[in-house]
């Protein structure tokens, strides 16, 4: 039988970001009211409570102080100005609950002596932002040849009961060697024995990705798009 995510209500992940924020990342973010964003040391990601609400931008425009922010939002709301923008897929995990995936490799938790070498290896792969706290976001773990970080990948947002896997990365030169999978696959069997559930965001353009994670067991749920904000008054004043 597939597990329904229906266990935990998905409207949650239609704005994961904000019921993280305001949830189990609490701690880690900033803010107030209907507006708050992860400390800047642990992710650019930030988040309204109501996207079409007038005053939750407000706020964020408080929050931001004239910085940009990385929010997810169906459109640029008035007075900001959009400096990039990156169309992604959200995919959740569905796949039979007692069931494990494979892996191949057994995976070395990461600590915070191997944070130069995480954020070298993201450097150079480009999973998508990473700073040099979002190890506290948990659940990183890693594979080394020859001392050197090949491959690695964890937790980031924890919205309600779900737990996004990200940061997922193998350097060029071992790629192909199911390591990506392997490790993907150790994330979801550890979120899921403690109770919680899997998902994942790539890009819509990263279609090798995508068929990967289908075929560990990912569905795709919606498109959104991931946009970098700038409050326009702090744009026009520079």
């Amino acid at each position: 039988m597939v597990q329904s995510c229906a266990a935990e209500s998905e409207t949650t992940l239609d704005n994961p970001a904000w019921w993280a924020l305001s949830g189990v990342d609490r701690h880690l973010s900033e803010g107030r009211g209907k507006a708050r964003r992860y400390k800047p040391a642990v992710s650019p990601l930030a988040a309204v409570s109501d996207e079409h609400d007038p005053q939750a931008w407000a706020e964020m425009a408080e929050l931001a102080a004239g910085s940009p922010v990385t929010i997810v939002t169906s459109s640029v709301p008035d007075r900001w100005a959009e400096l990039h923008a990156l169309p992604v897929i959200q995919m959740v995990y569905t796949e039979a609950p007692d069931g494990r995936l494979p892996s191949m490799y057994e995976f070395t938790p990461l600590v915070y002596a191997d944070v130069p070498d995480m954020l070298a290896l993201a450097k150079e792969t480009e999973p998508g932002p990473f700073a040099r706290s979002t190890i506290d976001l948990g659940g990183y773990r890693g594979w080394r040849v020859d001392g050197e970080l090949v491959c690695m990948a964890g937790e980031r947002m924890h919205p309600g009961n779900w737990t996004e896997i990200s940061a997922v990365c193998t350097a060029p030169g071992y790629q192909g060697r199911g390591l990506a999978a392997s490790i993907v696959g150790s994330l979801v069997n550890d979120i899921r024995a403690g109770g919680r559930h899997p998902f994942l965001n790539v890009t819509v353009e990263n279609v090798r990705a995508r068929r990967l994670y289908e075929k560990l067991g990912f569905k795709e749920r919606m498109q959104m798009t991931v946009r970098v904000l700038q409050h326009s008054d702090a744009a026009t004043s520079r």
